[in-house]
């Protein structure tokens, strides 16, 4: 399959723009910290706005769809017995959707199956974000596709050739889509993260790239954008002292606010443009060097290296032409510490 160019670089979520013009996205991952309470789950809504994220995410699980009973066993202990005491039921998803819109943060939502994302979709969901189990699903991917909405994918758990067929089965679907560097260990030791590859898909696959982060702290998604991520992806809770299933890897109200007050810094921090800013002009006037003498030169004296040196300020002569006035004379008499300027000397002829 051929990759093609035909990935729009600017993706919506209802009023959320991920674009390569706009600041990074953030995404507090809720994933069932909530506890199955839909209450802890509004509340939990409520907290990510308040701390500056852009979406908050949730999990819908059906489980008779979406896996084998009694087989998955996971950090969190069995995967039947999480979901039987922590799933959301549809109604559930449908008010968070409402409250979402209501307080103005994007919901979002990673469907399992196939079936649920066909539930999601007559919710009527602005797009999807599948885990990194799903990524070589192309059933599932298809069925997203059909949906004619946006998804984020992660790539946790998958070979480099795996993502390719993935991107490119999207993109030959016309899928409005974006990846994210991913690796699904949790919490994973910072030297399996690989940070440098979000460049590297940006650059192989020319399509928007983002990071979800399973670290327990927030410094490898910093250098994700950095590196140019698009979207930071973070799972989150009110209180790690509840011991959630994804605790160990879920930052509290506090720290994630300081992650997105961070990303913006360090967004704005990121032009290539190399000039004197406004705020440096003052600066520079002090800080540079000139050419000054060092001592009493009479007029039409030839200057001499032990006549001159360099000293702050710069607002002579440049330091850089110290040897080239060797070859200059005085047009005037010059007292000790005079800052040299170009009418000061003539060449020698």
């Amino acid at each position: 399959m051929g990759l093609g160019n035909n990935v729009k670089k600017h993706i919506s979520f209802g009023n959320t723009v991920i674009s390569e013009d706009a600041p990074p996205v953030t995404i507090a991952e809720a994933a069932v910290e909530h506890l199955g309470s839909v209450k802890v789950a509004m509340r939990m809504v409520e907290t990510a706005k308040e701390i500056g994220a852009d979406m908050i995410k949730f999990q819908m699980h059906l489980p008779e769809e979406e896996m084998i009973p009694d087989v998955i066993k996971f950090w969190g202990g069995s995967l039947d017995e999480v979901l039987e005491n922590y799933n959301l039921t549809v109604n559930d998803h449908k008010n968070l959707i409402d409250y979402c819109k209501e307080i103005g943060i994007q919901y979002l939502c990673t469907p399992f199956c196939p079936e649920a994302v066909d539930v999601l979709n007559e919710l009527g969901v602005d797009g999807y974000k599948t885990g990194s189990g799903e990524m070589t699903n192309l059933p599932m991917m298809e069925r997203i596709a059909k949906t004619g909405k946006p998804v984020i994918v992660s790539t946790g758990m998958c070979t480099l050739e795996e993502i390719g067929e993935t991107v490119s089965f999207l993109k030959e679907l016309e899928t409005t889509f974006m990846i994210t560097n991913c690796t699904s260990i949790y919490p994973p030791p910072y030297n399996t993260i690989n940070l440098k590859l979000i460049p590297e898909y940006r650059k192989k696959f020319d399509i928007l790239v983002g990071h979800s982060d399973h670290t327990s702290d927030i410094w490898t998604s910093l250098g994700a954008i950095a590196l140019g991520a698009n979207v930071i992806e973070k799972h989150f809770t009110l209180n790690r002292a509840l011991k959630g299933p994804d605790y160990k890897v879920s930052l509290e109200p506090l720290e994630f606010k300081t992650m997105v007050d961070a990303i913006k810094k360090i967004y704005a921090a990121l032009g290539s443009e190399k000039k004197i800013h406004s705020d440096e002009v003052m600066v520079r006037d002090w800080a540079h060097h000139s050419v000054v003498t060092v001592m009493d030169v009479p007029e039409n004296t030839v200057l001499k290296k032990e006549m001159i040196s360099v000293k702050r300020p710069g607002r002579g002569i440049p330091a850089k032409y110290l040897k080239d006035l060797l070859q200059y004379k005085t047009t005037k008499a010059l007292g000790r510490d005079t800052i040299l300027q170009w009418d000061d000397v003539l060449i020698v002829s």
